[in-house]
């Protein structure tokens, strides 16, 4: 499954939630899946949902709005690695161990390959050969 992660500003991890089939609502309200503690972002900020196969990230009518990658979006299907922007707080979408093994098995590829897709998200310079 794969994993929205909350991140500062330099990269590092804050927290994390897997993501399954149900939708999960992002906001500082109280009635959220998800609560960020952040004064530009909107009580119901943004919802994630698991829609055909694919995730979607929802603007849900935000004051600030929700950015992927510099772009303001009303709703967008998420690839991993993008970045979510909502008020001030950063997201990414990330792929978990168990969908990269479900994707490369759907494909029969090798573990040497697993472990390539799972190192690229690491970045150049931390990989081994």
């Amino acid at each position: 499954m794969p994993y929205l992660i909350q991140k500062k500003l330099d990269g590092t991890m804050v927290q994390q939630w897997q993501l399954g089939e149900h939708p999960v609502v992002v906001g500082r309200g109280k009635d959220v899946d998800v609560k960020v503690d952040d004064p530009e972002m909107s009580k119901r900020h943004f919802c994630v949902e698991y829609k055909g196969g694919n995730y979607y990230v929802r603007d849900l009518n935000s004051v600030n709005g929700t950015w992927i990658n510099k772009r303001p979006i009303v709703e967008e299907e998420l690839k991993p690695g993008e970045r979510i922007r909502a008020g001030q707080t950063l997201f990414a979408f990330e792929k978990g161990l168990g969908t990269v093994i479900g994707e490369l098995a759907k494909e029969d590829k090798s573990y040497k390959t697993a472990l390539k897709e799972i190192t690229k998200s690491i970045g150049p310079g931390r990989q081994s050969s």
